[in-house]
């Protein structure tokens, strides 16, 4: 009868697959995923192909490891956000807008590459997103094209925010004025909303 792996050989596989996926991480957003390989993430970590290989059967297998990580770990950070009542206001927008810029390298990363995945990926980020800033039940029904256009913009302005060498101090002080800016446009585009459902 085979001995079970050591808790210790596990843990030593799990940091492993973690490395690999922190140096996959950094990769995708600095050069863009469709240019990264199996072979630039081995040398990165200074280990062989084979190893990385082991693990992982294609850099598609990192992304979707990553993702599948990282957004529900994101969304439960983001939940003390949520107004127990489940009415948004401006506010709500911008400290969520606010929060999102915590989420640097989680943005960035959806938005390191093109292809089919990222087209899927991007679609359940901003559909889950939609859900949580839906100010009115029955709104969502009658004017779902206003409130995706709400929920694009609070993710295009985040993803603005943090793109560039700057530091987290930088992009928080900025993002301040951007979330106050996003607040009150978004504040007259609910308000718009509330008289269009009072007049249907």
């Amino acid at each position: 009868m085979l001995d079970s792996p050591s808790p210790a050989r596990r843990l030593s596989a799990e940091n492993r697959r973690e490395q690999i996926l922190e140096a996959a991480s950094a990769l995708f957003i600095e050069k863009g995923f469709e240019a990264v390989g199996m072979n630039d993430i081995a040398r990165a970590l200074q280990t062989s192909r084979p190893t990385v290989y082991g693990y992982f059967t294609s850099t598609e297998d990192m992304l979707r490891a990553l993702l599948a990580g990282r957004l529900p770990a994101m969304w439960e950070r983001l939940r003390p956000l949520l107004p127990a009542s489940g009415e948004f206001q401006a506010g709500t927008f911008s400290a969520l807008f606010l929060a999102l810029l915590h989420e640097r390298e989680l943005l960035l990363l959806l938005h390191s590459g093109g292809g089919p995945i990222f087209r899927e990926q991007r679609a359940d980020f901003l559909r889950q997103l939609q859900e949580w800033t839906t100010p009115y039940r029955r709104a969502e029904a009658r004017q779902p094209q206003t409130l995706h256009l709400i929920t694009l913009l609070l993710e295009a302005a985040a993803v603005e925010a943090v793109r560039g060498e700057q530091s987290e101090a930088e992009v928080q002080a900025k993002g301040k004025t951007q979330a106050r800016v996003l607040g009150q446009f978004i504040a007259g585009g609910m308000a718009g909303l509330s008289s269009e459902m009072q007049l249907s």
